[in-house]
């Protein structure tokens, strides 16, 4: 076989806002834990494999928060509670670390350290008595609780870090009474790694190794934001918020914000966009175009979708029609046109949903031959084919072996000695391969069920677009008195730009629950409370009270399943 066939990995790092800007802290670790364990090693990595280049998606809200946490001592309250002197503990940093110290993957993170384990079943016995957070206080010793929250730190960081650096395994090794001196160590290692991942990623796409894209900035999803209205063209059924979301102007200022930021940060233009949660309407195209990004990937079930040809597959999952999915098209709206590639949805799954269950060699082995069988299927045809394989590129690794190292070195190490296929960047196959199928629509719809269901529909998320649109309709009027500062109505308006994020939406109603259920409902209802604060007014008392209470009068749990 000698024809070849191009391979574009595009890895999604992204997390939402989680800074209250008012109070100055982080209310959810989980931008500081995952800079530990995901948004380093993966580029790093690549560097033992100079034939593999790939593309990596900074959200620009993520990168403005390891801005924070690396140069500005960000704080949130895990970390304060680590860095904490034991007798000033008190019962509420007490219930707070039972409670949010385990919130990590019990096999592969919390097992395999036997002093976290012991932790973990002494609490877990605790709850199958029946016992609450608040009555089980007294089953540990102050230091005990300095530990369970020095572990909650140790269980995040990347096993790499273990093997490079002595001082961190000595951690492992103690197992327990980590010193207050320790434990603010500790928190100085993570910050000095943090202060590497936006040069590194700067320096190897200077390289050429990497490509760096980007997404609206606060990862908002832009068909709803120009016209809510988009959500029935592809579910006719759907019931809306009272009051249709209707603001371009936030849509474009998004893209706008993301675009200027990407250039301070990485010193040039982004030529590549992953939309929020794939999800794209002709309105939206119009406007990622006119922002002058070049191309964007999209899931493969919205150029089904658009075009009215199935993708076929065997019973295995392998692709029979790979000239559909894999090249690029040149997508043309109105004025504006850009390119568009279409990820491989199998391939993608598996990566985040399934290999992690099977041995690294065995997972890496599949993924390798489902290329081979693509290509084998697109042999004698007149043009480069491009598979790309598009996912979150940090929360699925938590249920592979040492974070997934064992298995992308596996999977390197057969895509390296492969002669025949081209692991590189989406820019650099379209430099080479123009896009020559074209598109004159794109069906509405994002990467789960070509529609937008997940963020609109539900009473819950209904409620909360009426409480947006609200607030959003307050800081306009306000915009006309001429009584407020500037820099008052700047700040506000980042407040509500915050706010239009997915992933508040993504967590209130069905089908998604997990454990930081009340605080995201908390963190949407802050951003909106802050809009008044800013420019010294009370909010309105609703905002006090939960969106499941304001919905359901009491606190509803969604039936699907975590994230």
């Amino acid at each position: 076989m000698t024809e070849k066939l191009s391979v574009c990995f595009i890895w999604h790092m992204h997390q939402p806002l989680y800074k209250d800007r008012v109070s100055g802290q982080y209310l959810l670790p989980w931008v500081r834990l995952h800079a530990i364990k995901d948004y380093l090693d993966m580029p790093l990595l690549l560097k033992e494999f100079s034939n593999i280049r790939q593309t990596f998606n900074m959200v620009p809200s993520l990168i403005e928060q390891l801005e924070d946490y690396g140069w500005h001592d960000a704080v949130d309250n895990q970390l304060l509670l680590t860095t904490k002197p034991v007798d000033e503990y008190t019962t509420a940093d007490k219930v707070y670390i039972l409670t949010h110290s385990f919130h990590t993957h019990l096999e592969r993170q919390i097992k395999p350290h036997k002093p976290y384990f012991e932790f973990y079943q002494r609490r877990q016995k605790n709850l199958d008595r029946g016992q609450t957070f608040q009555s089980m206080v007294s089953e540990f010793t102050n230091q005990e609780f300095a530990d369970m929250a020095t572990w909650m730190n140790l269980a995040w960081f990347d096993p790499l870090w273990y093997s490079k650096m002595d001082e961190l395994t000595k951690y492992l090794d103690q197992g327990k009474d980590f010193s207050l001196e320790q434990r603010k160590r500790l928190i100085e290692i993570e910050r000095e790694l943090i202060r590497q991942i936006i040069p590194v990623y700067r320096q190897m796409q200077e390289a050429g190794q990497i490509e760096v894209i980007t997404s609206p900035y606060y990862h908002p999803i832009l068909p709803l934001l120009i016209d809510s209205n988009v959500a029935r063209f592809p579910a006719p059924g759907v019931k809306l918020p009272e009051k249709l979301y209707f603001h371009r102007d936030d849509a474009r200022k998004q893209l706008d914000k993301a675009v200027n930021f990407y250039e301070d940060m990485m010193h040039t233009r982004p030529r590549g966009m992953w939309p929020s949660e794939l999800a794209v309407s002709p309105a939206a195209i119009e406007l990622i175009a006119q922002s002058g990004i070049k191309w964007i990937v999209l899931d493969e079930a919205l150029l089904t979708k658009t075009t009215g040809l199935p993708i076929l597959r065997d019973d295995h999952g392998n692709l029979n029609n790979p000239e559909l999915l894999c090249q690029p098209y040149r997508l043309q709206i109105g004025e504006q046109h850009i390119n568009v590639i279409f990820r491989e949805v199998v391939t993608s799954n598996e990566i985040s949903f399934s290999y992690g269950g099977r041995s690294s060699e065995e997972a890496a082995t599949a993924l390798y031959m489902r290329i081979k069988h693509i290509q084998q299927k697109l042999f004698n045809w007149q043009r480069e084919g491009i598979v790309a394989i598009a996912l979150d590129g940090e929360n699925c690794w938590e249920t592979y072996e040492q974070d997934g190292d064992p298995f992308l070195r596996e999977l390197y190490k057969r895509l390296s000695g492969d002669n025949s296929l081209n692991i590189c960047t989406v820019s650099e196959y379209l430099d080479n391969h123009p896009a020559s199928a074209e598109l004159h629509n794109i069906h509405s719809g994002s990467w789960i069920n070509a529609d937008y269901h997940i963020w609109i529909g539900d009473p819950m998320k209904n409620k909360a677009w009426d409480l947006l649109n609200r607030t959003r309709h307050f800081l306009a009027s306000a915009m006309h008195n001429e009584t407020h500062p500037m820099d008052q109505l700047t700040k506000a308006w980042e407040e509500i730009y915050t706010a239009e994020g997915s992933d508040w939406f993504w967590w209130f109603g069905e089908p998604n629950t997990s454990a930081d259920d009340a605080m995201f409902d908390q963190q949407f209802r802050l951003r909106l409370q802050n809009v008044y604060k800013i420019l010294g007014q009370s909010y309105p008392a609703d905002l006090d009270i939960s969106v499941q209470e304001q919905v359901y009068g009491k606190p509803h749990t969604p039936t699907g399943v975590t994230r």
